[in-house]
């Protein structure tokens, strides 16, 4: 697969800032709730494309950049998809997990965002990361045991996700990220 480099609007090439530092970066400023819609948008588009576009083009850069973020799936794919991981909790995790597979230190690397998604998504049963999502999405119905049922639950209390935002703000979220669509 060919990762993009470069988006075409309006018959115009601009290059986008792969590294998958900057991807992560516009993900928590996606999230920052200090940070207004616009704030928030300019700030994304700047960081992976450098540059503030004209007025007449933001919608156009704004549907790239989301495009890009999700890494070419459609949002309702995304959305439909349980929440087990969150890159700025797990990042220990993460890390472990790309030197115990891929023999690849994560923070000294630069590499494409769709690379880095598909290398977290390769990450065999063994990894770190892969462990703790499995842990998170155990299905506790299928434990009879109460002592075992107890300690699973246990475990995953440990490793659970922390909620960032109150329902009321993960709406304004996504109302913001349907504008990516």
């Amino acid at each position: 697969m060919k990762y993009p480099k470069y988006a075409f609007i309006h018959d115009k090439q601009y290059q986008i800032n792969t590294d998958y530092h900057v991807a992560l970066e516009c993900l928590q400023i996606i999230e920052d709730e200090s940070i207004g819609d616009s704030e928030r948008t300019y700030a994304i588009i700047y960081k992976l494309f450098g540059m503030i576009p004209e007025d007449q083009d933001m919608h156009e850069f704004i549907r790239i950049a989301g495009h890009y973020l999700g890494c070419g799936e459609q949002q309702e794919v995304q959305k439909q998809r349980k929440r087990d991981m969150d890159f700025q909790q797990d990042w220990k995790y993460i890390v472990a997990s790309f030197m115990s597979d891929y023999h690849i230190d994560i923070q000294e690397s630069h590499m494409h965002w769709y690379q880095f998604i598909h290398f977290i998504q390769g990450f065999t049963e063994e990894s770190m990361m892969s462990r703790i999502r499995e842990l998170r999405n155990y299905d506790l119905s299928d434990i009879k045991d109460q002592k075992v049922k107890r300690k699973v639950m246990e475990a995953q209390k440990g490793v659970e996700l922390s909620t960032k935002l109150s329902s009321e703000d993960q709406k304004a979220v996504d109302e913001f990220e349907s504008l990516f669509i």
